[in-house]
């Protein structure tokens, strides 16, 4: 070896050497260099804030509880109501695919099996079916149930597959594990539904699952009262059980309709259906996102593809109904409220919008027209001559609508009111569970059958 060679060699050996003592030493004797005990962690599982869902919808949550359920716990954001303070982690999932996706006539079959993961509320179903059927070209059903553990299911007949279709305008993707699934509009490319967020669980009396949405126009749900027909996607939950309230902001009214409608950034409209009746909420999120909570029945989801908005409506009342026709005069102007308390007090309505040329078709009586609110009767002194004043309302072409609430008192003395005693005669009434009982429950402060 030369002598010129021999300094090279050293001088790259020397280098090495030098490089291997002085990098470690810069980099462990620098002040901001922590142990391995910080909170490097925090770094890697951190989330931003519109992607962070909820992990602990109900009320309490500490830090410890949180964490209890293998998720993320940082107050430091919002004030729980909206961003939430318990998330799940990046990649976090309940259930993963058992063996190959299965070839059906009417689709494909999906066997999901729990993972080795906390808990949220316990009696977790260690192993679930997702049945894809592929009914239309526009219309994809995919439906998440237990054939070990049979739960309810809305009585409501609705079309089924036999075969599935040969063009659907739809792709349906899985992640393995943990499992997650996508549905692609096949034309645009663009992903309708995405549940690679949040977390999926189905457990005995809870079920939730997230999915990314396309796009911030979200329409749809109910009932409730809303700023606007588009939805506020700011943190927001609605809930969705059948309630006898007056209208109130956030608040869950008469019906319930978990159906939405979303427009996509060009324009397309797809549609999706919960069959579900269980007490639910829906939670929205500016990502934007939304998460379905129920506790109980399965999630039987059925997705429309469109692509118009009109295409959406025909496609989702072909599935479950169309509307029936209703008569001509029921389209018109109609007035209602609670608290006339007397038929003089009515006909001052009534002479008003005449007087003042209001268009009106149909004048209504509350339980303000009853007497002592029972059902079947009018009181027969704030509202005396109720039936003449009808007759002469029909004669202008004004219909009038009186309320009737689906409860008969059983507090009256027998013989006087007859809705109560031919309906326990002829054994109209719900029973209890011995079949004979009739069910009582609170209306108005009285017993009702």
């Amino acid at each position: 070896m030369s002598t010129r060679t021999a300094i090279v060699v050293t001088a790259i050996v020397t280098a090495i050497i030098v490089t291997a003592i002085v990098v470690p030493l810069t980099y462990f004797l620098h002040p901001d260099y922590e142990s391995s005990d910080s909170d490097s962690s925090e770094v890697t599982t951190e989330l931003p804030e519109n992607e962070r869902f909820d992990c602990y919808p109900e009320d309490g949550v500490t830090k410890d509880s949180c964490e209890e359920r293998g998720c993320i716990y940082d107050d430091s954001v919002g004030n729980g109501d909206t961003v939430p303070y318990c998330y799940y982690p990046p990649g976090y999932g309940a259930y993963k695919m058992s063996g190959s996706v299965e070839d059906m006539a009417w689709g494909y079959r999906v066997t999901l099996v729990r993972m080795d993961v906390p808990s949220m509320y316990g009696k977790d179903e260690q192993t679930v079916i997702l049945d894809l059927e592929y009914q239309t070209d526009n219309r994809l059903r995919f439906k998440y149930y237990s054939q070990l553990n049979p739960r309810f299911e809305v009585p409501l007949e609705m079309p089924a597959a036999t075969v599935k279709t040969s063009n659907p305008k739809y792709d349906v993707q899985f992640v393995a594990e943990p499992f997650s699934m996508a549905i692609v509009r096949v034309d645009t490319g663009v992903t309708l539904w995405n549940t690679s967020v949040g977390g999926f669980t189905y457990s005995d009396q809870f079920l939730s699952l997230s999915t990314r949405l396309p796009s911030n126009y979200i329409y749809g749900f109910g009932e409730h009262e809303h700023q606007s027909f588009h939805h506020d996607l700011n943190w927001l939950t609605w809930g969705m059980f059948s309630r006898d309230q007056p209208p109130a902001y956030l608040g869950n009214l008469y019906g319930v309709h978990p159906f939405y409608m979303s427009l996509e950034e060009d324009h397309n409209a797809h549609g999706v259906f919960l069959l579900n009746s269980n007490a639910m909420d829906i939670t929205v999120q500016p990502l934007p996102a939304l998460t379905y909570r129920t506790i109980g029945g399965v999630l039987d989801f059925w997705m429309f593809l469109g692509p118009t908005v009109g295409d959406v409506v025909s496609q989702y009342t072909e599935a479950i109904g169309r509307p029936y026709m209703p008569p001509y005069w029921s389209l018109g102007f109609q007035l209602s409220r609670y608290g006339y308390n007397s038929l003089d007090r009515v006909k001052e309505v009534v002479a008003g919008m005449r007087y003042y040329d209001i268009p009106h078709d149909v004048q209504y009586g509350d339980i303000d027209y009853m007497e002592r609110q029972l059902d079947f009767t009018y009181d027969l002194e704030t509202y005396d001559g109720l039936p003449e004043f009808v007759d002469a309302l029909k004669l202008t072409g004004t219909r009038y609508i009186t309320i009737l609430d689906p409860a008969i008192s059983v507090n009256e003395t027998v013989g006087t009111y007859p809705a109560y005693d031919n309906g326990t005669a002829i054994g109209v009434f719900i029973t209890e569970s011995d079949g004979k009982t009739e069910l009582l429950g609170k209306a108005w402060t009285k017993d009702f059958s």
